[in-house]
Protein backbone atom coordinates (compact mmCIF):
# COMPACT_ATOMS: atom_id res chain seq x y z
CA UNK A 1 0.00 0.00 0.00
CA UNK A 2 1.22 3.21 -0.76
CA UNK A 3 1.38 6.06 1.24
CA UNK A 4 1.11 9.66 0.00
CA UNK A 5 4.05 10.83 1.96
CA UNK A 6 6.26 8.22 -0.01
CA UNK A 7 8.98 9.67 -1.84
CA UNK A 8 9.29 7.53 -5.62
CA UNK A 9 12.48 6.23 -6.28
CA UNK A 10 13.35 8.72 -8.95
CA UNK A 11 17.09 7.82 -9.42
CA UNK A 12 15.65 4.40 -9.98
CA UNK A 13 13.67 5.08 -12.44
CA UNK A 14 15.96 7.23 -14.31
CA UNK A 15 19.05 4.35 -14.30
CA UNK A 16 15.85 2.00 -15.72
CA UNK A 17 15.14 4.65 -18.66
CA UNK A 18 18.71 4.74 -19.12
CA UNK A 19 19.23 1.16 -19.71
CA UNK A 20 16.00 0.79 -21.77
CA UNK A 21 17.07 4.17 -23.66
CA UNK A 22 20.48 2.46 -24.92
CA UNK A 23 18.60 -0.99 -25.77
CA UNK A 24 15.35 1.41 -27.70
CA UNK A 25 17.91 3.66 -29.80
CA UNK A 26 20.20 0.68 -30.34
CA UNK A 27 17.48 -1.29 -31.78
CA UNK A 28 15.91 1.69 -33.91
CA UNK A 29 18.98 3.20 -35.29
CA UNK A 30 20.19 -0.35 -36.51
CA UNK A 31 16.26 -0.98 -38.64
CA UNK A 32 16.62 3.35 -39.42
CA UNK A 33 20.28 2.70 -41.44
CA UNK A 34 18.67 -1.28 -42.44
CA UNK A 35 15.77 0.48 -43.83
CA UNK A 36 18.00 2.97 -46.21
CA UNK A 37 18.12 -0.35 -48.39
CA UNK A 38 14.70 -0.37 -48.74
CA UNK A 39 14.28 3.21 -49.41
CA UNK A 40 17.13 3.48 -51.90
CA UNK A 41 18.19 6.69 -49.82
CA UNK A 42 19.63 7.58 -46.81
CA UNK A 43 17.30 10.06 -44.43
CA UNK A 44 19.21 12.79 -42.34
CA UNK A 45 16.91 15.79 -42.15
CA UNK A 46 15.38 15.45 -45.48
CA UNK A 47 15.27 12.31 -48.02
CA UNK A 48 18.53 11.60 -50.64
CA UNK A 49 17.59 8.72 -53.03
CA UNK A 50 20.86 6.98 -54.33
CA UNK A 51 21.43 7.72 -58.05
CA UNK A 52 20.39 4.59 -60.23
CA UNK A 53 22.54 1.70 -61.33
CA UNK A 54 24.11 2.30 -64.60
CA UNK A 55 23.77 -0.42 -67.01
CA UNK A 56 21.08 -2.05 -64.57
CA UNK A 57 21.92 -5.73 -66.09
CA UNK A 58 19.06 -7.14 -62.80
CA UNK A 59 16.41 -4.15 -63.09
CA UNK A 60 13.66 -4.56 -60.82
CA UNK A 61 16.28 -5.63 -57.74
CA UNK A 62 17.03 -2.67 -54.99
CA UNK A 63 20.25 -1.17 -54.97
CA UNK A 64 22.93 -2.65 -53.06
CA UNK A 65 20.99 -5.49 -52.03
CA UNK A 66 21.77 -8.48 -54.07
CA UNK A 67 22.72 -11.11 -51.61
CA UNK A 68 21.64 -8.80 -48.48
CA UNK A 69 25.04 -9.36 -46.89
CA UNK A 70 25.82 -5.47 -47.00
CA UNK A 71 22.78 -4.56 -45.48
CA UNK A 72 22.69 -7.16 -42.89
CA UNK A 73 26.29 -6.49 -41.62
CA UNK A 74 24.72 -3.43 -40.18
CA UNK A 75 24.92 -3.59 -36.39
CA UNK A 76 25.63 -2.72 -33.05
CA UNK A 77 29.79 -2.25 -32.23
CA UNK A 78 29.08 -0.89 -28.73
CA UNK A 79 26.21 0.49 -27.05
CA UNK A 80 26.77 2.33 -23.59
CA UNK A 81 24.53 5.19 -21.66
CA UNK A 82 27.30 7.91 -23.45
CA UNK A 83 27.62 6.45 -27.15
CA UNK A 84 26.16 3.95 -29.43
CA UNK A 85 28.33 2.75 -32.30
CA UNK A 86 26.61 1.29 -34.95
CA UNK A 87 28.59 0.36 -38.26
CA UNK A 88 29.20 -2.36 -40.84
CA UNK A 89 32.25 -4.58 -40.97
CA UNK A 90 31.68 -5.34 -44.30
CA UNK A 91 34.53 -4.76 -46.89
CA UNK A 92 33.20 -2.32 -49.53
CA UNK A 93 30.55 -0.46 -47.04
CA UNK A 94 32.91 2.54 -46.92
CA UNK A 95 33.14 2.95 -50.60
CA UNK A 96 29.53 2.26 -51.16
CA UNK A 97 28.43 5.02 -48.16
CA UNK A 98 30.97 7.47 -49.62
CA UNK A 99 31.59 7.27 -52.66
CA UNK A 100 34.67 7.39 -54.35
CA UNK A 101 36.85 5.53 -57.02
CA UNK A 102 38.37 1.84 -56.95
CA UNK A 103 40.75 0.44 -59.74
CA UNK A 104 40.04 -3.66 -60.45
CA UNK A 105 42.83 -5.58 -62.22
CA UNK A 106 41.70 -7.39 -65.54
CA UNK A 107 43.07 -10.57 -65.31
CA UNK A 108 42.55 -13.98 -67.40
CA UNK A 109 40.61 -15.64 -64.58
CA UNK A 110 38.44 -12.30 -64.87
CA UNK A 111 38.61 -12.46 -69.01
CA UNK A 112 37.15 -16.30 -68.38
CA UNK A 113 34.60 -14.75 -66.39
CA UNK A 114 33.31 -11.83 -68.87
CA UNK A 115 32.99 -14.64 -71.84
CA UNK A 116 31.14 -16.80 -69.22
CA UNK A 117 28.69 -13.95 -68.56
CA UNK A 118 28.92 -13.33 -72.46
CA UNK A 119 27.63 -16.37 -73.33
CA UNK A 120 24.94 -17.08 -70.31
CA UNK A 121 23.48 -13.35 -71.13
CA UNK A 122 24.19 -12.52 -74.63
CA UNK A 123 25.24 -8.87 -73.60
CA UNK A 124 27.79 -7.28 -75.24
CA UNK A 125 29.44 -5.56 -72.63
CA UNK A 126 30.52 -8.77 -71.39
CA UNK A 127 32.25 -9.52 -74.87
CA UNK A 128 33.75 -5.89 -74.77
CA UNK A 129 35.38 -6.61 -71.02
CA UNK A 130 36.96 -9.95 -72.27
CA UNK A 131 37.99 -8.61 -75.14
CA UNK A 132 39.40 -4.93 -74.04
CA UNK A 133 43.33 -3.89 -74.01
CA UNK A 134 42.57 -2.12 -70.72
CA UNK A 135 44.82 -3.76 -68.09
CA UNK A 136 42.10 -2.56 -64.92
CA UNK A 137 39.41 -1.04 -64.94
CA UNK A 138 38.40 2.30 -62.94
CA UNK A 139 34.87 2.57 -61.47
CA UNK A 140 33.38 5.13 -59.90
CA UNK A 141 31.14 4.77 -57.04
CA UNK A 142 28.49 6.87 -56.67
CA UNK A 143 27.96 7.81 -52.75
CA UNK A 144 25.20 6.01 -51.94
CA UNK A 145 24.66 6.38 -48.03
CA UNK A 146 23.16 4.45 -45.76
CA UNK A 147 24.58 5.23 -42.39
CA UNK A 148 26.07 7.92 -40.72
CA UNK A 149 24.71 11.33 -38.57
CA UNK A 150 20.25 11.52 -38.86
CA UNK A 151 18.53 14.24 -37.40
CA UNK A 152 15.87 12.43 -38.17
CA UNK A 153 16.99 9.49 -36.38
CA UNK A 154 17.81 11.23 -33.06
CA UNK A 155 14.34 13.28 -33.18
CA UNK A 156 12.67 9.67 -33.27
CA UNK A 157 15.04 9.09 -30.35
CA UNK A 158 13.96 12.35 -28.75
CA UNK A 159 10.10 11.96 -28.93
CA UNK A 160 10.35 8.19 -27.52
CA UNK A 161 12.58 10.26 -24.55
CA UNK A 162 10.13 12.53 -23.86
CA UNK A 163 6.57 9.47 -24.04
CA UNK A 164 8.69 7.71 -21.73
CA UNK A 165 9.66 10.06 -19.89
CA UNK A 166 5.82 11.37 -19.02
CA UNK A 167 4.34 7.84 -18.60
CA UNK A 168 6.45 6.40 -16.28
CA UNK A 169 6.90 9.45 -14.06
CA UNK A 170 3.26 10.13 -14.78
CA UNK A 171 2.75 6.64 -12.64
CA UNK A 172 5.28 7.73 -9.95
Amino acid sequence: MKRINDIPDFEGMAAKLKKDLVRYASRAGTNFFQDSFYNEGFTDQTFEAWQPRANDVDPGRKILVKSAGLLNSVRIFSANDQMIEIGSDEVHAEIHNNGGTIRIPITAKSRKYFWFMFKRTGNGMWKGLALTKKTELVVNIPKRQFIGESATLMGQIDDWVVREINKRFKMA
